[in-house]
This record gives C-alpha cells, structure tokens and sequence, in this order.
C-alpha cells in the first residue's frame, strides 16, 4: 500500500463512521493512525472509537487516482453520511443536503416536487438527517440550492440545469 492513493473507510458493526482521503496508504496508517502520538491530524471522537473497541472496527481501502479523491471523497460522504466526518456530510451541512438534491434531479433528469424529494432522501438516509433539515434545504434561503438544479418555490418543484 506503500505511494497508493485512495479513500480509506472505518467501519463498526453499528455502520460507517468514517472517510478519509490519503495520497498515500502507508504513510497515513503507519504515521497517523497507528501511532500513538501522531503530528498527523486523526479525527479525536474516531480515534477513541478506536481505543475503545479496536477489535470490532474494520478499515477498509479503495485504491484511486489522486486526481480522483476529492470528488469520489465528498459523494461517498454525501451518500452514508458516516458519523464522525463533518465537512460535506448531510448530517451537518445544509449545503450538502443541497449538493445532493442538484445531483439527483439532474442524474435523473426529471422534474421532482418537494415531498418527493424529501421522501426519497429520508429513505436514502434512513431517517438519519431530519425532516427539518431537508426542508430548510429545499426552502433555499440562501439560493445555494439553485446553484445545483432549477427551483420553482411557489411549486415547489425542481428541475434538471439545462446541459
């Protein structure tokens, strides 16, 4: 795994907890998470996760090219919604919420109204982001939605970006 780049998953029995990106493999389990008093950033609440049940937790890697990480990073996070990553998670961030209701009318290229919509992400999420938050993202008050896909407020509808 030494010089090889690509996400790396921590995993419990109870789900997904983390994603991280690394450019290399080696490097960042060897000098970061492995080490005890690691210079490496480690996320602290993964960490005593980690001391605390080191036997039940499975790290997993997927192998990619470095152009790749950032981009497959963020929709992996987007789409599980692991725990213990803040920054494009669902979870924590309207913006993301947002990000993945773009994605998914202009994948689909169809028009979708609200409840649609916040249906298919509670299912999606497995009610793990709350309604409040879908619908503070589909009310769109700081028009970042309409940066991903076309809104239509009063219809509350949305539909694909012209390509």
């Amino acid at each position: 795994m030494n010089k090889k780049s690509g996400l790396y998953f921590f995993h419990l029995k109870g789900g997904l907890k983390y994603v991280g990106k690394t450019d290399n493999f080696w490097k960042r389990f060897y000098s970061g998470y492995l080490k005890e008093e690691s210079s490496q950033h480690c996320n602290p609440k993964l960490m005593q996760l980690v001391k605390k049940v080191p036997n039940d937790i499975e790290v997993i890697f997927k192998p990619l090219a470095k152009d790749e990480l950032k981009e497959e990073e963020s929709r992996f996070i987007q789409e599980w919604i692991p725990q213990f990553n803040k920054t494009e998670n669902p979870r924590y961030e309207i913006r993301s919420i947002q990000r993945v209701i773009g994605r998914i009318v202009n994948e689909t290229d169809r028009e979708w109204t609200f409840s649609a919509m916040r249906e298919d992400l509670i299912i999606k999420w497995r009610g793990e982001v709350s309604v409040e938050r879908i619908d503070e993202a589909l009310a769109n008050r700081t028009g970042n939605l309409s940066r991903y896909c076309k809104t239509n407020p009063k219809k509350q509808t949305l539909m694909p970006k012209k390509k």
